[in-house]
């Protein structure tokens, strides 16, 4: 469940930008700090310190991000500093992106299986998969040799499990309940 953080600074986020006409340089704005932000998830606490005075946390975020990000990108972090939000940064990012995906008839999904799909294998099963949806599918591929073949099929409303291990979960339950 989305914070109510989450969604107004994100939302409002997204707002700005669809208003500015510049939602694909922000969404790589946010990109690349989504990926600073998990490279580095020290910084959240550096600018969450309360013994650091809240001014010279904000000149941090001036100096490291000034011009490497849009004003609203950086202004969005500085607001969250001084409201004592930063740590809700990831969260509001991830709902930029969730905005921008959705405008874009985009769905994630994840496929996992017990060895690595091939190129052709992952292009053939996002284009199926974005027929069966009828939306654009970015497509991530996992590997989990638990598996042990077929594949699992993640949405974030739905899972379709086409696994020999779900298969032979199946056969075990019905074992289990079979009265000799």
């Amino acid at each position: 469940m989305r914070s109510e953080v989450q969604h107004e600074y994100g939302g409002a986020l997204w707002m700005l930008a669809v208003e500015d006409g510049r939602t694909e340089q922000m969404l790589e704005d946010v990109r690349a700090l989504r990926a600073v932000l998990a490279d580095t998830p020290e910084y959240i606490r550096l600018i969450r310190c309360p013994d650091i005075p809240l001014d010279e946390r904000i000149a941090l975020l001036d100096t490291a991000f000034r011009g490497k990000v849009c004003d609203h990108v950086l202004h969005l972090m500085q607001l969250l500093a001084e409201r004592g939000h930063f740590g809700y940064l990831p969260d509001c990012l991830d709902e930029f992106c969730r905005r921008y995906d959705e405008a874009n008839n985009i769905e994630n999904v994840t496929v996992i299986s017990a060895v690595p799909l091939t190129r052709e294998q992952k292009q053939a099963l996002g284009e199926k998969l974005s027929q069966k949806m009828r939306k654009n599918v970015r497509l991530t591929a996992t590997v989990d040799p638990s598996v042990m073949g077929g594949i699992r099929v993640e949405t974030e409303g739905a899972s379709l499990d086409g696994t020999v291990r779900k298969r032979m979960d199946s056969i075990r339950e019905s074992l289990l309940h079979t009265v000799i």
